[in-house]
């Protein structure tokens, strides 16, 4: 494929007021705020999980001694991805509204679309296993195991968003377990919504009195959480996700084994100019206890 003067004839005459580019695709990536960024340092890298201690018994003359081990062990290997243009020579000398440039300049639009669509892909798949953790399960699951002893638990349902909803899920999160079912001090504060429940997501966290009723109670979830919303990045218009950031940005990594690099050469036989760009990255999470996520119907 190739970008050639026959494709672009309008571009190098003089009778062109102005060529607007309506391909322009900037956005606010959410990824800092969701992902721990990694450089990785070898061809596969590993992510291990550590087994909680027992729970303390009372002390009856002798010390009783614990014995603690290995939880799962979560692997990622990096995926490649790559996209050029190929431009006839011709035309880039005879552009006259850098209309080429701008062709080229959609390249890094186009890779800065790619990471986020990657990043979003682990909460798009929430609950298959296209991207599991340590205990090979969905990200959400209604059967997390333990590998060290622990209760099988869950952080999947299906409630529909609501302020409800919302309150019923931080409880099921605070009373996640470790893994040898020890208490926990989980912190939900960050809520992550698609576009589609964006309103109803502000009226929930910035109401002064009970949402949706006449009550005249205060609202428990006012000023409580943040809010993500990831638009156009999560593909399912019902589904949320109720998150403790601490810990997401412990477990939740974006790796790269090579961030995005831009090349440029020209090619003799041909007379083309050649522009591509590469990167090498994957996502993972060992653990799941940092999320909640509601598929909602």
């Amino acid at each position: 494929m190739l970008l050639t003067q026959a494709n672009w004839p309008s571009i190098v005459q003089k009778d062109l007021s102005e060529v607007f580019v309506d391909q322009y695709r900037d956005f606010q990536s959410m990824l800092p705020m969701l992902y721990r960024f990694v450089d990785a340092q070898q061809g596969t890298e590993y992510d291990l999980e550590a087994g909680d201690v027992g729970s303390v018994p009372v002390y009856t003359g002798q010390i009783t001694y614990d014995e603690s081990k290995e939880g799962y062990k979560k692997s990622v290997t990096e995926t490649e991805y790559s996209l050029g243009l190929k431009v006839q020579r011709k035309l880039l000398r005879n552009d006259l509204y850098g209309v080429v440039r701008d062709q080229v300049g959609l390249l890094a639009q186009a890779f800065r679309q790619k990471k986020e669509s990657i990043g979003a892909s682990m909460f798009n798949d929430a609950f298959t296993t296209v991207n599991t953790v340590g205990d090979t399960l969905a990200l959400c699951s209604t059967a997390h195991t333990s590998n060290v002893g622990g209760s099988t638990q869950s952080n999947s349902g299906t409630s529909a968003f609501s302020a409800a909803n919302l309150e019923a899920t931080r409880i099921l999160m605070v009373k996640f377990q470790t893994n040898r079912d020890n208490i926990r001090t989980a912190q939900p504060d960050l809520i992550l919504v698609p576009t589609d429940l964006h309103e109803k997501a502000f009226e929930i966290l910035n109401s002064y009195g009970k949402v949706d009723t006449a009550n005249n109670n205060r609202n428990f979830h006012q000023g409580r959480y943040k809010l993500a919303v990831w638009d156009n990045y999560l593909s399912d218009t019902t589904n949320w996700f109720l998150l403790d950031s601490k810990l997401m940005k412990r477990v939740l990594k974006f790796r790269q084994w090579e961030p995005v690099s831009f090349f440029r050469s020209g090619e003799f036989d041909t007379i083309t100019q050649k522009f591509a760009g590469y990167m090498a990255n994957g996502i993972s999470s060992v653990d799941w206890k940092f999320v909640y996520g509601q598929n909602a119907a």
